[in-house]
């Protein structure tokens, strides 16, 4: 193992921003998202995030990447909040909004980690590549959730 190059570290860092900023989200929207998911799985959600990020930083720290990650996390934390406001507005109170917002952002944190997953693999680091694998399952299960939500939004805002 060589170690994780600029790409890697960049990669590394933008995921670190989706559950930074997924936390945020949560902690903003708390009453809508109750509405979609028990205390108990969005308190599991933060959680996850929080252990999600430190795990990027301490493969950040054994590599001497830090600073690239950081750098690249705070532009992408930037950026994750602009689309997230423009989208969501005034809608914090609004379960539905924040699910459609939370489509677009669980399906954007997948397609991340995927890059992350490859880059482990691509590195022969295979902490990392669990760590990506597993973050995927993370964000495909909250995918699913919002999901069906909407699914069930649907059916009752058309039935007669």
């Amino acid at each position: 193992m060589n170690g994780l190059n600029e790409f890697a570290a960049k990669k590394l860092g933008e995921v670190a921003a989706f559950a930074r900023v997924g936390n945020e989200t949560l902690k903003k929207g708390r009453p809508a998202f109750a509405n979609i998911m028990s205390e108990e799985e969005l308190k599991l959600i933060e959680e996850t995030n929080d252990r999600h990020e430190r795990a990027v930083y301490v493969i950040a720290g054994e590599y001497d990447v830090t600073a690239i990650v950081d750098t690249k996390a705070d532009a992408t934390v930037e950026k994750l909040r602009a689309m997230r406001d423009l989208y969501v507005k005034d809608q914090w109170d609004n379960a539905t909004e924040l699910a459609e917002w939370s489509g677009f952002f669980e399906g954007a944190a997948i397609v991340h980690w995927s890059l992350v997953e490859g880059a482990g693999e691509g590195s022969s680091h295979q902490d990392l590549a669990k760590l990506a694998f597993e973050a995927k399952i993370h964000h495909e299960e909250r995918l699913k959730k919002f999901e069906n939500f909407l699914k069930n939004v649907g059916v009752s805002k058309t039935t007669i």
